[in-house]
């Protein structure tokens, strides 16, 4: 009793004011930060370099709003499946869960509003998108390109005279690699 109790609290707690998208729930910090976001795209469409995140990207890239609000609202049911404090299959559909991803949806336009000057929004939708990719191998955000050693003159001047050297020879008939006074008969 005591376990349904607290699973039903806590289902209880992060529905009260969409705790569950913070980071910290209980302090309602680090909004739209909750480690399940993120699990939840990786998993979703970025679970390996086959995934739809990878293959189509130029649809996640920048990650849609819609599809931070899909995932938001499918966390929400997952709560919902505790409320009880035992895990019972909630009905999910259209018509139930229509308003709560219109709700959420609109949520995430108001915050983008507000925010707008720092366009915090888009910098958290950045982030899961850089650390979805990451996750699924497909491209590291955080790697640099490589520096290439530049070649000296003189590997120039070798690749010029060996061009020369084997026109010389093409002109002269000789097979390439033979160099002058090598061929038979020139001795």
């Amino acid at each position: 009793m005591a376990a349904i109790k607290a699973n039903h609290d806590l289902a209880k707690s992060l529905k009260e004011g969409n705790s569950f998208v913070f980071k910290d729930w209980e302090l309602k910090s680090g909004i739209y930060k909750m480690e399940l976001i993120q699990k939840a795209i990786n998993d979703m469409w970025f679970a390996n370099r086959c995934d739809e995140g990878i293959l189509y990207a130029k649809y996640f890239d920048p990650l849609p709003v819609k599809l931070m609000a899909l995932v938001l609202m499918v966390m929400e049911c997952c709560v919902d499946e505790w409320t009880t404090g035992v895990r019972e299959d909630v009905k999910f559909s259209s018509v139930s869960y229509g308003p709560v991803y219109l709700a959420h949806l609109n949520s995430l336009q108001q915050f983008e509003e507000r925010t707008a000057p720092y366009k915090l929004l888009d910098r958290i939708l950045d982030n899961l998108l850089d650390m979805a990719r990451l996750h699924a191998g497909g491209i590291n955000p955080f790697k640099t390109a490589e520096s290439v050693d530049a070649f000296a003159n003189d590997i120039f001047d070798e690749a010029i005279r060996e061009y020369e050297v084997k026109m010389q020879a093409a002109r002269d008939g000789r097979p390439e690699g033979v160099e002058a006074g090598d061929a038979a008969g020139d001795a």
